[in-house]
């Protein structure tokens, strides 16, 4: 139904003007997906402000002048593959040639085509590296390579293996099964067959034998006068191959694998105390070095050539008497010829400069006021108590030894040093019983003060027991003509010896009465001028006898 049938029906004028439309004052909403559109849905009438998105177009690309590269499957293989016809096809870029002109022969027919191109080789072919193994011939293996152990076709076969698995020697090991040829023999198969015996090769041994092969005609190829370093190196590591130290090595490893945590632990706890106690042995040595290079005289840097003769050292000698004596000058005596200290100081002579109350510690101020005049005169000076001089080691010394300076342990050694090789062996050996160093590890001075006391009583202990052997060995010499003498008496009065006798009267009392009483004699040891002597039992076994008679009587 269309408007004019509609204005029929109401009765509206046909002839009337129609309404112009009206005009959009809004913009069409723009269709919005994702995000944009919930965005818009949420905020209804009343848009949200939200920044305006940018619309940006991609750029147009430039379009090449130059048309589509052209593929086309090439043929190709591989040469690593041991002369293996495969051929296998893959994508490759065409090359656009120009295209080759017909030739024609004399009859005016086109010539034969020309035959196809091989086969590219493959890309990957040139990582395909070979291990170049030694060429030997007959001969050479005859004059150079000759081992009663090995044979010659075990050799090649060792190095067909090598050349095939590149030098990896588990793998050649693992492969290795060489079973030699079965010599030929005139034996009936039905008597029995030779089987030759395998020999059982370990790796080390397989090592040994192709670097003695390979350094041999590596010699023989090239001399080792003409090779580089490289090479040379090279060589000199085949030559020195081990296999008993490689076998050590690995016997070594496998023993470290099969460790537990524990000795693990210990091992690199020992490790650390190794590394802690070198670098305190080193650090000692380097302190050490510096002290001694402190204590020793500085090198001159002059020419010593012109006091190699007398005339040169008497010159010289001069030349220090002459120093010494100004510096004793200048060190008494100011710049302007007075004394540092003023007259009034001059007249003290009973002044002790050694006295240790006027001394300055080692924590005091320094003496260097003498600079500013006389006027000041001595500064105050910081006494040290009993404990801070026994803390400190200050000592007051009467007089200055003339030996100087010396280390406390040198001190302490001095009295076992001094003594001959045979003392110093027995006080060595004293100290050992007694377990105790020769050198003390903390020499302190109370320390220093107790072993110079024990050396002492070592000393004395060494010099009674020299007394004593002595004594012992003159007492044995008068035992020994004692009883020489005694022997001879009983000879001359023709008296047994006194171990042919029963020893009745030996078994007697030991008191024996006489017959007034008045005196009694014993058996026992008598002393006789100052000495001790012991009665036989010869005269003991006389007198019990005479003793019975005058009681009988």
């Amino acid at each position: 139904m269309s408007s004019h049938d509609v204005r029929d029906m109401l009765d509206l004028p046909g002839d009337a003007p129609r309404p112009t439309k009206k005009q959009k004052i809004a913009a069409p909403r723009p269709v919005l997906k994702g995000l944009a559109r919930e965005v818009q849905n949420l905020s209804g009438d009343n848009p949200i402000a939200i920044v305006p998105e940018v619309t940006v177009f991609k750029k147009r690309r430039f379009a090449t002048r130059k048309p589509a590269a052209k593929w086309e499957l090439k043929p190709f293989k591989n040469s690593a593959r041991n002369g293996d016809s495969l051929v296998l096809r893959h994508w490759r870029r065409k090359t656009e040639a120009p295209p080759a002109p017909v030739l024609e022969n004399g009859n005016g027919e086109p010539s034969e085509p020309q035959p196809a191109l091989e086969p590219e080789d493959s890309t990957f072919a040139k990582y395909n590296v070979r291990v170049q193994t030694p060429k030997y011939d007959e001969e050479q293996y005859n004059t150079k390579l000759r081992n009663e152990d090995w044979s010659k076709d075990e050799t090649d076969y060792l190095m067909d293996l090598v050349q095939e698995y590149d030098l990896r020697w588990p793998v050649i090991w693992d492969r290795y099964d060489y079973v030699p040829p079965v010599p030929q023999m005139d034996v009936d198969p039905s008597e029995g067959a030779i089987v030759p015996a395998e020999k059982v090769r370990t790796m080390e041994a397989l090592k040994a034998r192709y670097y003695f092969v390979a350094a041999t005609m590596m010699k023989v190829n090239k001399p080792p006068e003409l090779m580089n370093a490289a090479e040379f190196s090279l060589l000199e590591l085949m030559n020195h191959f081990s296999p008993t130290t490689e076998a050590a090595r690995k016997k070594f490893a496998e023993a470290a694998f099969h460790r537990t945590k524990e000795e693990a632990r210990e091992e690199e706890s020992l490790l650390l105390e190794l590394k802690r106690i070198l670098a305190r042995s080193e650090r000692l040595s380097q302190e050490r070095r510096e002290l001694y290079s402190r204590l020793e005289a500085p090198h001159s840097q002059g020419n010593i050539g012109v006091y190699t003769s007398s005339q040169g050292l008497q010159q010289l000698l001069q030349q220090l008497m002459t120093a010494d004596k100004t510096k004793k000058r200048r060190s008494l005596m100011g710049a302007d010829g007075m004394s540092p200290a003023g007259p009034g100081l001059q007249q003290q002579g009973s002044f002790d400069r050694r006295d240790g109350t006027n001394r300055e510690s080692i924590s005091g101020p320094s003496g260097s006021n003498n600079k500013k005049g006389p006027s000041q005169g001595i500064s105050e000076r910081r006494q040290l108590t009993a404990d801070e001089e026994k803390m400190y080691g200050v000592k007051h010394l009467d007089r200055i030894t003339s030996s100087g300076p010396a280390f406390r342990h040198e001190k302490i050694s001095k009295p076992i040093t001094s003594k001959s090789s045979i003392q110093q062996q027995k006080i060595a050996n004293v100290l050992t019983e007694l377990r105790i160093s020769q050198r003390l590890r903390m020499p302190t001075e109370e320390v220093g003060k107790q072993f110079e006391i024990l050396l002492q009583n070592i000393n004395v202990l060494l010099d009674q027991r020299k007394l004593a052997d002595k004594l012992t060995g003159e007492i044995n010499v008068a035992k020994a003509l004692k009883a020489e003498r005694e022997k001879k008496e009983r000879a001359e009065r023709g008296e047994p010896e006194p171990g042919d006798e029963d020893g009745e009267g030996a078994a007697g009392d030991g008191e024996i009465k006489t017959e007034d009483g008045a005196r009694e004699k014993s058996a026992a040891p008598s002393v006789r001028a100052g000495s001790v002597h012991k009665r036989s039992a010869s005269v003991m076994s006389g007198v019990s006898d005479k003793s019975t008679k005058r009681q009988r009587k």
